[in-house]
Parts: C-alpha cells; sequence; structure tokens
C-alpha cells in the first residue's frame, strides 16, 4: 500500500505558496502525517554555561510534565512523549500510579493529547554514571534492566505503542576503558529480556543510536548499522520482527551519514524504523538539537521524501533543544518547517517518473532539473 493516495498528491501539486500555522496544521492531519513532542523539548534546558537553566529566571515557567504538556499543545501539536522517569517518583524510584492516573484523566484528557512512546533514562542518575544496561555492576545493570522494565510497564498502563531506548551512558570515553564485545552482548541480553515484555503487551521496541555524547570516545550503538546489528539480533532470540530502531536526524549528521540513508538501511536489512526523532544539526558537529529544516532544505527534503517512500507512517517526533528561545515558539516553527518541507517531498513524489528516469541518467543536473523547481520555488 502506497504512503499517499493519488488524491492526496494531487493536492500538493494545487496547494501554492508557504503554509503558515494554521494551515500546516490542516496539511498535516490531512495527509495523516503526524507529528509528536520529546517533553524535555517543551522544558526548560540547561548546560554547563548555564546549570540553573536558561528560563530559571521566569517565575512562571513551570517545568513539570503538565507545564511542559500545555506549551506542545499551544504550539499546535497533540502528542507528547515521556521519559519513564517523567511517572517515577523519584529518579528512577517507584512508579507513581497516581500521577498515571491524575495524567490520563485530568490534563491530557482535558487537552486532548496522546502519549506516543516512551523513552528510557539511565543517564541522569550518578549511580549510572559508568553505564545502564552495560554498568560493570551486575547489580547496577540490573538496576537498569529495572528501568526498562518500568518502561514497559508504563507503556502497558497507558497504552503507548513504543518503548525506545537511547543507552545514554553506555560506551568509552577512553581507549582500552571496556571489553566492547562484552559490553555489546550485556547491552542485547537485556533488550532480549525486555522485548519478550513488550511483545506480551503489544509494544514495539525501538533502539536510538548515536556516536557519542555524553560518552566521549563512543557509545555501545554508535551508528544505525550497530542498532541494526543489535536489533536483528535481538529479534532472533525473540522470534519476529518486534525490535527495531528509532532514527534520530541529527545524531545521523553527527556519525557523517544522513537520516535517509539510515531510512534506507533499515529497509534493506528488514528492520523496522518505530519512531524518527526530527531536529537539526551541522555535518560532523555535536548533538545540537535545532530546530527542524533550519540547516539544509534539500537533506530535510530528501529526509521526507525518503520515509514517505518506504511508508512510515510512525510519529516523526520534535527531540529539540533550543536552550534560548521560548519552547513553545520553537515547537510550533518546527512544525511549521516541517509541514512546509513535507510538502515539497510530496511534490517529488508526485514526480517520481521524471526522478527515476533522471536517477537512470546517473548525473547530478539530471536530478536537479527534477528536483530544483520543487526545493527552490
Amino acid at each position: 500500500m502506497k504512503r499517499f493516495t493519488a488524491e492526496q498528491l494531487e493536492q500538493t501539486a494545487s496547494s501554492s505558496g508557504y503554509m503558515g500555522r494554521q494551515e500546516s496544521i490542516e496539511f498535516l492531519k490531512a495527509m495523516d502525517i503526524r507529528m509528536s513532542v520529546g517533553h524535555w523539548s517543551a522544558g526548560d534546558f540547561c548546560d554547563r554555561f548555564a546549570p540553573p537553566g536558561y528560563h530559571s529566571d521566569d517565575p512562571d515557567f513551570g517545568t513539570d510534565f503538565e507545564a511542559q504538556c500545555r506549551r506542545t499543545k499551544a504550539a499546535g501539536v497533540d502528542a507528547i512523549e515521556i521519559h519513564q522517569s517523567v511517572f517515577e517518583k523519584s529518579l528512577n524510584g517507584d512508579l507513581d500510579a497516581r500521577a498515571i492516573e491524575r495524567a490520563q484523566s485530568s490534563y491530557l484528557a482535558e487537552l486532548g493529547m496522546t502519549v506516543t512512546a516512551c523513552n528510557i533514562n539511565t543517564w541522569t542518575n550518578p549511580k549510572f554514571r559508568l553505564g545502564g544496561p552495560c554498568n560493570p555492576n551486575p547489580a547496577l545493570r540490573r538496576a537498569a534492566l529495572d528501568e526498562l522494565l518500568k518502561g514497559v510497564e508504563i507503556c502497558r498502563l497507558m497504552r503507548i505503542p513504543v518503548l525506545s531506548v537511547w543507552p545514554g551512558s553506555d560506551g568509552a570515553d577512553y581507549h582500552f576503558q571496556i571489553d566492547y564485545k562484552q559490553s555489546l552482548d550485556w547491552f542485547t541480553d537485556a533488550l532480549i529480556a525486555v522485548n519478550r515484555k513488550c511483545l506480551e503487551h503489544g509494544i514495539k521496541l525501538g533502539i536510538e543510536s548515536k556516536p557519542y555524547e555524553p560518552r566521549e570516545l563512543f557509545m555501545i550503538v554508535p551508528t544505525a548499522a550497530s542498532a541494526i546489528l543489535v536489533a536483528q539480533t535481538v529479534n532472533q532470540a525473540c522470534g519476529g520482527n518486534n525490535c527495531g530502531l528509532t532514527i534520530d536526524y541529527g545524531h545521523q549528521k553527527m556519525e557523517a551519514t544522513t537520516a535517509s540513508t539510515s531510512c534506507d538501511l533499515a529497509e534493506y536489512a528488514g528492520v523496522p524504523v518505530h519512531k524518527f526523532d526530527i531536529n537539526d544539526a551541522r555535518q560532523g558537529r555535536n548533538d545540537q538539537d535545532c530546530m527542524f529544516g533550519t540547516l539544509s532544505i534539500p537533506e530535510s527534503v530528501e529526509y521526507l521524501y525518503t520515509t514517505f517512500v518506504r511508508n512510515y507512517r510512525g510519529y516523526y517526533s520534535q527531540d529539540q533543544f533550543t536552550y534560548r528561545e521560548d519552547p513553545t515558539r520553537a515547537i510550533e516553527r518546527s512544525m511549521i518547517n516541517f509541514a512546509n518541507l513535507a510538502l515539497k517531498a510530496m511534490r517529488v513524489m508526485a514526480r517520481q517518473g521524471e526522478l527515476d528516469r533522471a536517477r537512470c541518467a546517473g548525473t547530478g543536473p539530471d536530478v536537479l532539473d527534477v528536483v530544483s523547481p520543487i526545493l527552490v520555488g
């Protein structure tokens, strides 16, 4: 089944001009292109230069999950992602069943918001500074596995379809620091245990790769290819194809590849993509998490085009750290940029036959003859 109907593609051909906020919201709804926001993107931001937080001088700036939901909704997006720690009584503590019930029956229902994914935090707590599922201490490896399993339980209770694992503290800062194969075995064993629980409850499991940061030398799954390899191993152990990828646009720029090639690599390997994180970054730099579509329009359009061609129907989740900006305005801007660039990607799809013929010619100018009027028009 193709991602878009002939009628939807025809509609993009008749659209003209730049879409503002309301037009963008209506366009994404009409095309069934789903957007969500990581709750952290709607919160305060801190770094080593401003540890108290860039909005810490504003007494009206709430940092709790409800305030993040309200800012997300105000930006025009009605879906949000969480970390499991949002619903823990303390960081990596017991689950807070009352907080889950209040969220579901109170402000999430009031705002008409959906929780689309649960991500796992095993790096903020200093006890995990040497790793989560790959910690050299077996007791802490077990504690990290418990965090992943708490994520499964939150997904079950809140009917969240995707559990996503980014192993932030797992990896190395120095050469000789870890036995990489041993660490990879530990990581894979943890995911096998988690995937079996996910399968019991119909929850998809995604692995998010990143080359480095916070680890300085490498993280345990530094590339999309390594995440694919782990996912294949997990699926072989569990049966089926439930374990897949979370692909972060900026992480692929850090890897000096693109999110487009990672999407196609996953397709080639037969591994599903369960979630895309959208942002922007400069090639080969740190994880900048800028607003989407602000640094390379051709690359952003090719990325969206590729996900559409591969029939991706999940959420595109804003994972951005707009430190000095109003997060509501930044979320809204990313959404509008995304919609306008998605329109361009669909216009390329509408000219697929011409693009295929140009690709057969094999030259840059032939391809640009097809896409440049769309990219710059």
